[in-house]
């Protein structure tokens, strides 16, 4: 199960986790000031900045596809009660909290780093454990370790049984975990709302449950992209294809929050989806426009879109990147330098808007329907059908330092990208070659030479096929 609409509850815990995440990205960066940067796989999972919808693909491609959900709320809850209802479950998960709620005798929780098969399964029973310490619940050992977490467990344990369960804080604290959810009115079965709910990234999945339910003012919490803190935030391109989303399903909301880096920190940015520099049918035009491009240049949808973002990005931006920058991120090959870092983030803002616009058309058109009744809906329709090509999180989305496909062969990528700066109207920058440079590419290009003779000097010195076959015969 995946959250589908986090609770209110938890908005200050993920905008700490935003900050604390941004802060080591800072600290990475205040490491290597200069322009040379290691792969950062210091920072871990932050590196990861769409894990949670990757997986979800993933699975849907499974025999696990039928098990995969998404709940209009956290699936923690969901998991609970799930489990409240079919006695002897296994719950599977990463969150100690599970343990917390209340469940029948025979209920079992696996944390996945112990749901080694080749070592055996290593499993917990909440029930058991109450016994043993002797709790009325356990979210009473849960409190008392958030209220004194420098205690010893036996101190805690002390601390739980001796708690007021009726004291204000204890009965705010433990109504989190009481194992109640609210299916949204929107969703449930008297309404009849032909909505492909399930089809939703999580965070695209929250803004839609808010808009439906009419919520005034719309939390987006964006994903944390690994970018140049000393930058300003990569999630300011393309906004235009966030905000014409936010629009279709809300149209009559004055502003959405969007939580996003700014400066060296995390805050709400203030977005008006009714206002936008640039009409649906401008915004179509240009999608159209390079989708007609690769179609005559026999390009897939896998170069297409990451080219099309580039497009994006050239437009918005005040100083051009390089083109030998834009080749290797475009074929993972890793710099080390912080532009390959920020440019790959911005890369990825435009094609992660454009994904969530994809969704968000979803449902507008499941609930309005096929009809193209004007101009507006006939433009969204055919946006539609031009973003049903994106491709999946996998395929698309790297992470620095991370091999990848080579999507083409260097001089042809390279005439490409050309092309899209062109068309882009932006003039391709004159690189500098410094003389050291120069010898070294020299070298390179004497290296490759004599290797390519090398292995000509290897082969027979056979004219044609039926001669080798003689040859072999001999």
């Amino acid at each position: 199960m995946f959250d589908g609409a986090l609770p209110l509850s938890k908005r200050t815990e993920r905008v700490s986790r935003l900050e604390q995440n941004n802060s080591r990205v800072r600290n990475f960066r205040i490491q290597y000031p200069i322009a040379s940067c290691p792969v950062p796989t210091y920072l871990g999972s932050i590196l990861h900045a769409f894990l949670a919808p990757s997986l979800r693909e993933a699975l849907l491609n499974t025999p696990y596809a039928p098990r995969t959900r998404i709940e209009p709320g956290e699936a923690d809850d969901w998991c609970a009660l799930h489990a409240k209802d079919y006695a002897r479950s296994i719950v599977f998960t990463s969150d100690t909290d599970l343990l917390l709620y209340g469940y029948p005798a025979e209920t079992l929780i696996v944390f996945f780093q112990d749901a080694d098969v080749t070592t055996g399964v290593k499993s917990y029973c909440p029930e058991q454990i109450r016994q043993r310490l002797q709790l009325r619940s356990l979210v009473q050992f849960a409190f008392a370790l958030v209220q004194e977490p420098s205690h010893t467990s036996d101190d805690l344990i002390r601390d739980a049984r001796s708690l007021d369960l009726e004291s204000n804080a204890y009965l705010d604290f433990s109504g989190r975990y009481a194992g109640r959810t609210t299916v949204p009115s929107h969703i449930s079965k008297g309404s009849g709302l032909p909505v492909p709910l399930q089809d939703l990234d999580v965070r695209v999945s929250e803004y839609v449950h808010q808009a439906l339910d009419n919520v005034s003012i719309p939390l987006v919490y964006l994903p944390l992209l690994v970018e140049d803190p000393n930058q300003s935030s990569a999630w300011g391109t393309g906004q235009d294809y966030r905000k014409l989303a936010y629009s279709l399903l809300a149209p009559g909301t004055p502003v959405v929050h969007e939580y996003r880096r700014k400066a060296q920190g995390v805050s709400v940015q203030e977005l008006n989806p009714n206002a936008t520099d640039v009409s649906v049918s401008d915004i179509l035009a240009h999608v159209s426009g390079v989708s007609r491009w690769a179609t005559d240049k026999n390009v897939g949808p896998g170069l297409m879109w990451p080219l099309f973002a580039l497009s994006i990005v050239l437009l918005d931006s005040k100083t051009t990147p390089s083109v030998p920058l834009v080749l290797h991120i475009l074929n993972g090959d890793f710099d080390s330098s912080w532009e390959f870092i920020h440019l790959t983030a911005r890369l990825q803002a435009v094609l992660y808007s454009l994904r969530i616009l994809k969704q968000i058309i979803a449902v507008y058109l499941a609930i309005h329907g096929f009809q193209q009744t004007d101009a507006d809906n006939n433009n969204i329709l055919q946006m539609s059908k031009h973003l049903s090509t994106l491709p999946s999180i996998a395929e698309t989305f790297t992470v620095p330092g991370q091999s990848r496909k080579i999507l083409a062969e260097h001089e042809g990528l390279k005439n490409m990208v050309e092309e899209i700066y062109t068309a882009s109207g932006v003039d391709i920058p004159t690189e500098h070659v410094s003389n050291k440079k120069k010898k070294k590419q020299s070298r390179e290009a004497e290296r490759k030479k004599k290797k390519q003779e090398q292995r000509q000097q290897a082969k027979p010195s056979i004219s044609n096929v039926f001669s080798m076959l003689d040859a072999k015969q001999a």
